[in-house]
């Protein structure tokens, strides 16, 4: 197996995929889910767990998550196996971060399993938090969005201590190089190189004539503090929490990281191109 750091690769030649978990969205018939078990255990491999829709069907030890759905299935497999290398058969409509086909699943299984053919990329997190409350973390981004739709918030922006602007606007989204090529992709973000050290802020439809996202340093914090009216904050699409005014939002990248397999040689820039041009 071949592991990307920044950019570099390291050879890791001790890599044995034993045990496997399946990670399923509700969305994908039972059909591929027997596929997928049948190919893994014709090559030795034990099945040490099957979810369906978050629900747990046993031990979650494993070696690699494949998740069989879209982008979305990924990242709720991200939250529910930390750590672990996430390998994705895409049933979605983007795929970015899949790494193989449905029609691949059991060449794609022997690639992985008896020719050593798993290639897997770490891309940084973000960390998020609610004033002095828990980090949590995001692989994709973090979005600030008004509660009503016919109102603009008032969102106070300062990086590193640093008052710079008091927006009003939809909201805000703060985004990791993974993310993107995801929600701040469609509002106006830069593509940036999964590989990047640093993290991206969009403003979301600012009522002002002049704005631009910006690109921050790993080491930057940014502060959004909501000064008028009410909002949520959704982590990768996940479930909304409420703000009021007043409420700060912290965010800075994370050493964290999400882990993402596939059974080809595989390059940024060549997927941006494959999916979106």
């Amino acid at each position: 197996m071949s592991r990307k750091y920044g950019g570099s690769s390291v050879a890791k030649d001790s890599f044995e995929v034993r045990r496997a978990c399946i990670f399923v969205s509700p969305k994908v018939g039972e059909g591929y889910v027997k596929r997928m078990v049948a190919a893994l255990e014709r090559h030795g491999v034990e099945v040490a767990e099957v979810r369906v829709n978050g629900e747990p069907d046993g031990d979650s030890g494993a070696d690699v998550v494949f998740v069989l759905g879209g982008d979305g299935t990924m990242l709720r497999a991200s939250r529910m196996y930390p750590g672990k290398v996430l390998l994705g058969v895409n049933f979605g409509r983007v795929g970015f971060m899949s790494g193989m086909q449905p029609e691949e699943m059991e060449a794609g299984v022997e690639k992985v399993v008896v020719g050593g053919g798993l290639h897997v990329q770490e891309y940084r997190k973000l960390d998020v938090r609610i004033g002095d409350g828990e980090w949590r973390t995001a692989a994709n981004e973090a979005a600030m969005l008004k509660k009503e739709t016919h109102h603009i918030i008032s969102v106070e922006l300062s990086i590193g201590g640093e008052e710079l602007f008091d927006f009003r606007c939809d909201g805000f989204i703060a985004a990791t190089p993974l993310g993107s090529t995801a929600y701040s992709l469609s509002v106006g973000g830069p593509i940036v190189a999964g590989d990047a050290g640093c993290y991206v802020l969009v403003p979301i439809a600012p009522h002002a004539l002049v704005s631009r996202p910006l690109v921050l340093g790993e080491d930057q914090i940014t502060r959004l503090t909501l000064a008028e009216r009410e909002a949520v904050l959704s982590l990768d699409g996940g479930d909304t929490v409420g703000l009021r005014s007043g409420d700060v939002v912290e965010i800075r990248l994370s050493e964290e990281s999400v882990k993402i397999g596939r059974t080809d040689e595989w390059t940024w820039w060549r997927a941006v191109r494959r999916t979106f041009l």
